[in-house]
């Protein structure tokens, strides 16, 4: 075997590990760690970034920066189609820069900055279908040497990798998505929801704290669908969803737990935190039963505790939901042996 077989063989093992430490991951940021992990060890730059394409602002996001001032980088936005960044998303091509002073596409912005001196550049877009949502860029050799064609298509390589590995992940995470969200509402499902209870049951093992839970039913739900079809009471549900979302605080979580049975979970929270919280709920939830989708009324029912057994605390919400319903004018006993006659005859029917 000469030199020159022995060297190939040498990259393609290279590129065959590249490629499965970055698809081995199963979330998008754990494909771009490890992919910058392997730019560092390969290339050896004394800078090197990747930066993400918002699309809403046109503007390019350092999502990740390693090297001489990476912690003042990390976050910062530039605009998406400046400089040689820019460049390389406008036009979806790898670029070399062997000496950006010579080089119109290049911006100081980044410098001036940072108080870096960029030399040599080389910056590979990400791409899927053609269709560019990001860049890495690689800045100056540790040896002083300017950058190569060859390690120009070592990075573009690298960075075909991690688009596979990205769409598999974001394949992925849709499918997670999809089996914790409720498809009607975009709320979590009940699968959602235990999973997001035994967090809280772990970290209140842990830690200790309160927990206080909110449960709305909508009333006479079934009459809904009944008298104005089953399309309304789909719109009744979005618009108790939606009401739910845009009242509850960045800290809680909000899920579809039944048919029309929707729950707030409100961490570190307290009884009299959890009153004044149902209050809030419940005007916003009676504006929107006078909105389009109405009108439609709902039930809420509170309870709040400091016990792991989060089972418990939601039973007693039910529990005073179901208190609270009783005392509305028109919901008795027998509205509720009326209602399950209704359902008998309709099994019997069919």
């Amino acid at each position: 075997m000469g030199l020159d077989e022995f060297s190939d063989l040498i990259h393609l093992s290279y590129f065959s590990d590249t490629a499965k430490a970055i698809v081995s991951e199963t979330t998008v940021s754990g494909v771009l760690d490890r992919m910058m992990e392997r730019i560092g060890d390969c290339f050896a730059p004394q800078n090197w970034s990747l930066l993400l394409l918002d699309r809403k602002t046109d503007q390019l996001v350092f999502r990740i920066a390693v090297g001489q001032a990476g912690d003042e980088l990390r976050g910062r936005r530039i605009p998406a189609f400046e400089g040689v960044a820019g460049w390389v998303v406008a036009n979806a091509q790898a670029l070399i820069v062997e000496d950006v002073s010579a080089d119109t596409r290049f911006s100081e912005r980044v410098d001036t900055i940072t108080g870096f001196t960029t030399e040599s550049i080389i910056a590979v877009p990400l791409k899927t279908d053609d269709r560019v949502f990001g860049v890495i860029e690689l800045i100056n050799k540790l040896d002083g040497t300017r950058f190569s064609a060859l390690e120009l298509r070592t990075l573009a390589t690298i960075a075909e990798f991690t688009a596979i590995a990205i769409q598999r992940a974001v394949y992925l995470g849709q499918l997670r998505r999809q089996a914790l969200t409720d498809p009607l509402t975009g709320l979590l499902n009940r699968r959602g929801l235990d999973r997001l209870l035994e967090r809280e049951r772990s970290r209140m093992k842990r830690h200790g704290g309160q927990i206080a839970f909110i449960l709305a039913d909508v009333d006479a739900f079934k009459a809904i669908n009944d008298e104005r079809g089953h399309a309304a009471g789909d719109e009744v549900l979005r618009a108790v969803a939606a009401a739910l979302m845009a009242t509850c605080r960045e800290s809680d979580a909000v899920a579809r737990y039944g048919g029309d049975e929707f729950l707030v979970a409100m961490p570190e929270t307290g009884m009299a935190e959890a009153e004044a919280a149902r209050k809030r709920f419940q005007a916003a939830l009676a504006e929107a039963g006078s909105g389009p989708a109405g009108p439609f009324s709902v039930t809420l029912g509170v309870h709040a505790g400091d016990q792991a057994d989060t089972d418990t605390v939601i039973e007693r919400s039910d529990r005073d939901l179901y208190r609270r319903k009783e005392q509305k004018p028109g919901s008795g006993f027998g509205d509720s042996i009326l209602a399950i006659m209704d359902e008998e005859q309709q099994e019997a029917t069919d």
